[in-house]
């Protein structure tokens, strides 16, 4: 009898250790086929498949085999900018001890993403900001590829806020995000890879080629230094990934 109380406890205490163990939210966004652009007027080829890559990875064991019904996948005409407002809405159900995820690869400019029914339509960056301070998460990621670090500088749209990813610099934040390339240059695509160059990498290094010291924690710091290293490489340093937000060097961003 004592023994069998002993095992019902045991059994309890995991049940109750799973409850708490941490979650991820993920709302991943990709936008190749615009609803006001045609192939030679500025769509892009495999901002959709950056959104599916990134999402196989998070359902994935390596990116912790994060369920269906934690992430939301919008690619080209379903990512109209009402529907990423409301797949955010997915971040509210996280805990403090959950962590939330924001993908995006398509076109962007200062202060805001374009979604698929851009230029009427635009995914600024304080409703992204917002959607992050509804959420009780403590643990809160960006990655963002898109041309000038979500600056991309073109005739048609016009952005409408001249603001920036340093406005994600705010320690009550507590984020990371990683942008694709620096404020003044343009993020590359390749039919080598059939990806956004920034995005395979992204994926590449949390997969563990990131792992410099193999102890099967891909942190941040590492993360962060092996985007940047094979970006600029392959882009001949045309294209250099950059990071803002509050946080650890040591956080660990993918337990492998």
């Amino acid at each position: 009898m004592f023994k069998q109380s002993v095992l019902l406890i045991f059994l309890l205490a995991g049940v109750a250790f799973s409850a708490l163990a941490q979650q991820t939210y993920a709302v991943v966004v990709g936008v190749a086929d615009y609803q006001n652009l045609s192939n030679n007027q500025g769509d892009l080829r495999y901002a959709d498949d950056d959104a599916q890559l990134v999402t196989r990875f998070l359902k994935s064991p390596q990116g912790g085999s994060v369920s269906s019904d934690h992430i939301v996948t919008l690619t080209n005409s379903q990512a109209t900018h009402a529907n990423i407002l409301e797949a955010l809405r997915i971040f509210e159900r996280a805990r403090p001890s959950d962590r939330v995820i924001f993908h995006f690869s398509g076109h962007g400019d200062g202060g805001v993403f374009y979604p698929y029914d851009a230029p009427k339509e635009q995914l600024l960056h304080q409703e992204l900001k917002a959607a992050f301070r509804r959420s009780a998460a403590k643990t809160k990621i960006v990655w963002a590829d898109a041309c000038l670090s979500g600056s991309l500088k073109r005739r048609n749209p016009q952005p409408q806020s001249s603001q920036s990813y340093t406005h994600f610099n705010d320690p009550k934040l507590n984020i990371v995000v990683m942008t694709s390339s620096r404020y003044n240059q343009n993020s590359a695509e390749t039919s080598r890879l059939r990806q956004g160059v920034f995005t395979y990498f992204l994926i590449k290094g949390a997969q563990g080629e990131a792992d410099v010291d193999q102890d099967r924690i891909v942190t941040v710091q590492e993360h962060y230094e092996y985007v940047r290293k094979q970006v600029a490489a392959l882009t001949r340093n045309r294209q250099i990934p950059t990071i803002y937000g509050h946080f650890s060097n040591t956080m660990p961003i993918i337990k492998l």
